[in-house]
């Protein structure tokens, strides 16, 4: 989740003032230290924060517990599914959509009560999946589950194991793991930690349930198709080396890592049919989801997503692919070209493309690895335990006793020393975070927010930590969102797990690993560094994962977390002591050594309006609302699309349902052999998006309580070659899209349309060029100014793109034509031998578009 500097600081002044406009009741006078000069005072015995308001339920015993972890046939199923989010929901994970930032607003100025203080979504550029993968041997039975979300949610993945138990029958306790893809544009709106609304927006039932119900349907589909199978994973310890998918973003820790240093630890775990068709592959590797800013209001599945993508279209039939996160906390996209962007908002979905086409080659390289490790018969065992966080700090006591928090009792003093005199042993007892409900926008050593900081730490790395408590109140006025009574009642439990296939273990991180955090994590699993796995983002979330000494070099990750330096290795230790429960014989109950679960009740949706009836879903308008939003709020004067030349967009707008009853389904067709048929990728799989843009409006953009809306919707498709079109998958060959008739078919809730038909011609080429001296010299060059897609990885894809391949030019001389063939240099520039006295030149590429150019 990221605070973004600029929203960072819009909020600090909120809080600021907020604060200064309470009591100060908070603020103690300071001396010339920065510590205040108060004596310390015995206040009688130090307890813990009260959390009578939370409600706690024990968890079921784990699954098949008391047998024996025997080899068995392995069964395996897979599903996938669209997540059935609405528009209009919030998109996690930036503070700074938050609407009294600023910094994320809407660009037509638009409100909806679903998102709640948050910025509402306006549309998709690619739709959220629901991934399942089953894998069943020796009497075990297991579910990876993964979603294009933000982060996890404890309650919804103990939800999902309840729900898959009341529709099978037999019991899954313990026995899912519900990984998300740490996408910064994907819905939100579901999580139930009042930390996370943050970045995620206050949380509403109705979103949180279509999840659970959507991870049961795709984990039953997975379950139902179960079938022999065979399972290989291999791995790849020097994963891009050269920094083109991922780069390391936290400087402040390369001491400790010996330089600079990112997750470049790739595992790929393959799943193939007994007679070698591929079911499911699943790439494990940390990245952030970050490409696009907080000004995206597109739906996306990022980077990851684009991984999946660039893997599935390497296939001739469907294939599973599920990246899932590593250790992604200090992991930055890298990426190249994209298209450059002068306005806000910027929809860079062009250099997210080119993630997913940097990684798919190591990634298959190391698939065709795991099929020399493919095994049809396995042990597998997955054992699950909920863990006590705060409010007591004793609860954090770590490396045996060697580090400790002192008594959380707000009054006490810290003695602002920090290492021992060595400047790198942390001394203990740590009594600089005394913060008794937790602390959260750590990492810097001034305080944000008077009144909320720690008191008397001031020049050290907690000085910019506030006190939750103190906090939360002003945070939820300004942001508009309900942070409830403190403690979090989330940040008070903590689920794990742990999954052992065959001589693999697959340990969960709650939250957002950073690589220091998860190697260590690696190298002291008793399965070893290299046969264990960090799966970061899963099961549950509490913030950033760091080392003592880590979190202490300050940085923007310890902004993110709410118990303190000690937090990350409490979470590793009890993450490493729940390891070995799958390396013995047994079927443990890892319940036994832990706690009970927070569940959280009903939340209040008092404003939300009743779901619009839509009588005109499926009406076309002629002339559509001139406020119907499309990318670069460009007024469309007809709702159907014209006819286009390669590189340009046809747009189609129509009246729909509202967003919370489902969302439209949208298809791209082009006439063949006399009838209008889908377009299929190579995969089998439908252009139904990431190629096309579907948006959303409501008419009135700011409805008054009660008052119902006109639901526009509008579609865009950049006329390039659409991802997974085989023969022509290579960039060189995107501006070579079959030319043709097209239209857009369109499947409602209630209603079906189709657009009127199009036809795509041959694209422009632009020419510059001169001759002297019996020799012709120029360049060629395609230039897309409004366009999106990706068309080349390292320029930018709206500027001059060079022409390439076999070109031939066609020189006119006074009506005298002379044929010139010639490849193109990669910038598009070409030089040949001919006579002068040239007139014109025509330059034709080997998919027919063509530039010309007098003299």
């Amino acid at each position: 989740m990221m605070l973004a500097s600029l929203p960072r600081a819009a909020l600090a002044l909120s809080l600021t003032l907020a604060l200064a406009c309470g009591d100060d009741s908070g603020t103690v006078p300071m001396d010339d230290a920065g510590v205040p000069d108060a004596g310390p005072v015995d206040f009688g015995p130090v307890e813990p924060a009260n959390t009578d308001h939370c409600g706690y339920a024990d968890l079921p015993a784990t699954a098949r517990a008391g047998g024996t972890v025997e080899e068995g046939a392995v069964m395996a199923g897979v599903a996938e599914m669209d997540h059935r989010f609405p528009v209009g929901a919030a998109l996690g994970a930036y503070t700074g959509r938050a609407r009294a930032l600023g910094f994320g607003a809407p660009p037509d100025g638009r409100r909806e009560a679903l998102a709640g203080g948050f910025s509402p979504s306006i549309g998709i550029e690619t739709r959220n999946s629901a991934k399942a993968i089953a894998l069943s041997a020796g009497g075990e039975t297991v579910v990876l589950l993964k979603s294009d979300v933000g982060l996890a949610d404890a309650a919804i993945t103990h939800a999902v194991e309840e729900r898959l138990e009341e529709a099978t029958g037999e019991s899954f306790a313990g026995k899912v793991v519900w990984a998300t893809s740490h996408s910064h544009s994907g819905f939100a709106n579901y999580t139930s930690n009042t930390v996370l609304y943050l970045g995620l927006g206050l949380k509403r039932d109705v979103v949180a349930d279509q999840v659970v119900e959507d991870l049961v349907t795709v984990a039953q589909a997975a379950l139902g198709g179960m079938q022999p199978a065979r399972v290989g994973i291999a791995s790849n310890a020097m994963f891009d080396q050269e920094d083109r998918v991922t780069r390391d973003r936290r400087g402040e820790n390369d001491e400790l890592m010996g330089g600079p240093a990112k997750d470049d630890f790739l595992v790929v775990l393959r799943v193939d049919a007994m007679d070698g068709t591929p079911m499911a592959i699943a790439p494990v590797f940390g990245i952030h989801g970050t490409i696009l800013g907080e000004d995206n209001l597109l739906n996306s599945t990022e980077g990851s997503g684009a991984i999946e993508r660039a893997i599935e279209e390497s296939f001739d039939s469907p294939v599973v692919v599920m990246h899932l996160q590593g250790a992604a906390g200090d992991v930055s996209p890298a990426g190249s070209g994209g298209i450059a962007c002068p306005d806000k908002p910027c929809y860079n979905f062009a250099k997210i493309e080119t993630i997913g086409r940097y990684a798919r080659d190591a990634i298959l390289t190391t698939w065709m690895d795991a099929g020399e490790a493919l095994e049809d018969t396995l042990a597998i065992e997955m054992v699950t335990r909920s863990v006590p966080l705060g409010p007591d700090w004793e609860t954090f006591t770590v490396r045996d006793g060697a580090l400790e928090y002192a008594p959380w009792d707000r009054r006490t003093l810290p003695d602002r020393e920090l290492y021992a005199e060595d400047g790198s042993t942390v001394l203990s007892p740590i009594d600089e975070f005394n913060a008794p409900y937790g602390a959260g926008l750590c990492g810097g050593e001034r305080p944000y927010f008077p009144g909320a900081e720690i008191r008397g730490t001031g020049g050290t790395p907690y000085g910019s930590c506030l006190h939750l408590d103190r906090a939360a109140e002003t945070f939820g006025n300004v942001l508009q969102i309900d942070m409830v009574q403190m403690p979090a009642c989330a940040a008070t439990r903590l689920t794990l797990s742990a999954l052992k296939i065959g001589e693999w273990s697959f340990l969960t991180a709650p939250g957002e690993p950073v690589t220091l955090w998860a190697r260590t994590v690696r190298e002291r699993a008793p399965a070893g560094a290299d046969r264990t796995v960090v799966i970061g983002y899963a099961q549950d979330h509490l913030g950033y994962l760091l080392t003592v000494e880590d979190w202490l070099l300050q940085g923007y990750e310890p902004n993110i977390n709410v118990w303190g330096p000690l937090e990350g290795e409490y979470v590793m230790e009890q993450l490493l002591a729940l390891a070995p429960l799958v390396e013995t014989p047994e079927r443990e109950d890892a319940t036994m050594g832990g706690t009970d679960r927070w569940v959280p009740g009903p939340v209040d949706a008092s404003d939300l309006d009743a779901i619009d009836d839509a009588p005109l879903a499926g009406t076309l308008e002629e002339t559509p609302w001139d406020q119907v939003y499309v990318r670069g709020q460009r007024v469309l004067t007809d709702s159907q699309p014209e006819d286009i030349r390669r590189l340009e967009s046809a747009y189609f707008t129509w009246i729909g349902e509202d967003p919370r009853t489902g969302t439209p389904d949208v298809r791209l067709q082009r006439f063949v052999d006399g009838e209008y048929v889908d377009i299929e990728r190579r995969s089998g799989r439908p252009v139904r998006d990431r190629d096309l843009l579907l948006t959303w409006t409501g008419d009135p953009l700011v409805p008054e309580e009660g008052e119902g809306q006109t639901h526009h919707w509008a579609i865009e498709w950049q006329a390039v070659t659409w991802l997974g079109l085989e023969g022509l998958e290579d960039l060189e060959d995107r501006v070579g899209v079959p030319t043709g008739s097209y239209r857009f078919h369109v499947e409602g809730t209630g209603y079906s349309l189709d657009s009127d038909p199009f036809d795509v011609v041959q694209g422009e080429i632009l020419l510059e060029a001169s001759y002297a001296d019996g020799t012709l010299s120029g360049r060629a060059t395609f230039h897309a100014p409004e366009g999106w897609r990706l068309l080349h990885l390292t320029e930018q894809s709206n500027g001059p793109i060079p022409a390439n391949g076999t070109v031939v030019i066609a020189v006119d001389r006074a009506g005298t034509l002379e044929n010139i063939e010639v490849e193109l240099a990669t910038d598009g520039t070409f030089t040949v031998a001919t006579a002068d006295g040239i007139d014109a030149i025509t330059l034709t590429d080997r998919f027919a578009n063509q530039g010309t150019l007098s003299f």
